[in-house]
Order: C-alpha cells, then sequence, then structure tokens
C-alpha cells in the first residue's frame, strides 16, 4: 500500500485551493461546502462550488471504484450509511488511545524526552500503555496489530502538526463527527454534479450531520484536526499525512479560503 499510496497522493492537483469563478449559492449551501473544504482541498477540486471542477467521467469512475455509488439508489444507502454510523464511533477509542500517547509524551521530562526520541522511540507506547490493547483497537477500526503499530509509532508528528499549526491537542476533540460529515457532503455534491440526485436535493442529503457537527466543535479549524486525525486513523501513510496537513493549512492561510469568510456558527 506505501507504494501505490505514495503514487496516488503525488497525482493530485492540491499545491493550492481551487475556486470556481461561476458561484451561486444559499447560505446553507456556503456552509456546506465550507465544512466539505478538507476533502475538496486534499482531492484539488473546488472548494466554493458544488461542480468540482473535475470532469464527469473521472468522477463517476472514482466514486463507483471507491465508494461503490453508481446511480441514486447506491448514493441513498451510502449517504445514509455515513449520516448514522459511518465511522466515527468506530475510530474514537484509537484517537483517545492517540491522545494518551500525546499525554505520555508531555508528562516526560524534557531532558528525558529527548533521549526517548533518539533511543528508545517506543517509550511513550509503554508509558501509555494501558490505553493501548492493539487488538481491540484493531478489532473495532479494521486494522491489523502491525498497522496499528505504525499507526501509533508515527501519531506524534502530526499531533505535534496539529498543536503548532491549528492550536488544538488530542484532549480538544471529543468526537470524529467531522470525519463522517465532510465525506457526507463530497459524495452528496459528486451525486449533484453526475445527475444522481437533483441539485435542490443538495442541502437536505449534505445536512444531515450539521447539528452533530456544530455541537461538537467551536469552528473550522477543529473541523480539519478531526478529519485529519480521523483520516490518519483510517490509513496511516506519511505521504497520506503530508498532504493531509498541507492542505488543511492551506484553509486556514489562503485568503480566499472559505474558512475565513463564512462563519461557523
Amino acid at each position: 500500500m506505501g507504494f501505490k499510496d505514495a503514487i496516488g497522493h503525488a497525482l493530485l492537483d492540491n499545491d493550492a485551493l481551487h475556486y470556481s469563478s461561476d458561484v451561486q449559492l444559499t447560505p446553507e449551501e456556503q456552509w456546506l461546502l465550507t465544512l466539505s473544504a478538507p476533502l475538496s482541498a486534499f482531492n484539488g477540486d473546488y472548494v466554493n462550488a458544488v461542480p468540482t471542477g473535475k470532469d464527469d467521467d473521472s468522477l463517476r469512475e472514482g466514486i463507483a471504484s471507491v465508494w461503490g455509488v453508481h446511480d441514486r439508489a447506491t448514493f441513498e444507502q451510502t449517504a445514509r450509511r455515513l449520516a448514522d454510523t459511518g465511522q466515527r464511533s468506530a475510530y474514537l477509542s484509537s484517537w483517545k488511545a492517540i491522545g494518551a500517547i500525546d499525554n505520555a509524551v508531555q508528562t516526560t521530562p524534557a531532558l528525558l524526552r529527548m533521549a526517548v526520541d533518539a533511543f528508545f522511540p517506543a517509550f511513550y507506547q509503554i508509558k501509555a500503555r494501558k490505553s493501548l490493547d492493539y487488538r481491540a483497537l484493531g478489532s473495532e477500526n479494521g486494522h491489523s496489530v502491525p498497522e496499528m503499530t505504525q499507526l501509533m509509532t508515527g501519531s506524534q508528528s502530526w499531533v505535534q502538526d496539529l498543536k503548532k499549526h491549528f492550536q488544538i491537542s488530542p484532549s480538544d476533540i471529543s468526537s470524529l463527527v467531522a470525519w463522517d460529515a465532510v465525506r457526507l457532503v463530497s459524495l452528496t455534491r459528486w451525486a449533484v454534479q453526475l445527475g444522481y440526485i437533483d441539485r435542490p436535493e443538495f442541502t437536505r442529503f449534505a445536512g444531515a450531520l450539521t447539528q452533530e457537527v456544530r455541537a461538537a466543535y467551536n469552528g473550522w479549524p477543529q473541523v480539519s484536526a478531526a478529519y485529519i486525525a480521523a483520516g490518519m486513523i483510517w490509513q496511516p501513510s506519511k505521504a497520506r499525512e503530508e498532504h493531509l496537513l498541507r492542505t488543511n493549512r492551506l484553509l486556514l492561510s489562503d485568503a480566499r479560503s472559505p474558512y475565513r469568510s463564512v462563519p461557523f456558527r
């Protein structure tokens, strides 16, 4: 998966945010598109319009192969699953375990931390071992024990990035509903573009998790942080980490970013 993952990420056109010049949105549509921005930025899609900017054939092939969505019926089934359960609960224990490792790092004296980082990186996992039943965590999120080891060992680098650039620690995020909500809005806009549903239906399907998102977070940076965390739990890799962190930092820093112009509440 590593080599293919690196090649796939290298093909993404996401060095900058992409904007459509032909935009007519209601306030609700604008908010929902801002919610989907972490995935839009990652994919190199428009961050400010329902159409993605991708051609229909590529989009149709992509959602059929990745999501199994190829018509209205399969879209509705997948949208309902994302709204009802998704992956947020299955990933939450892993996120709490990552938080336990971060706590182990923070409670280790600075001088000892330097030695540990250089010679004994597994020290933090041992220190947090009460929260790290890899077999049990893997049974929840679908990963093997070696994959869980990779996830937990590599988590420190991107958790530090969340702290540095997003000013967010694991303890600030108690829900990963953003992972399902961002994907739900994205899938819905793809369905609109491909004609599986009509444009007036966009907000009804895409907005199914709006209340949960607003209750779980205090702003767009927390939405991005939760999305990044779940994305790394779903598929941990250095290539994915680099793309997720960089594209979400663009949403914070780009002057035209919807994060800057669309109020979270």
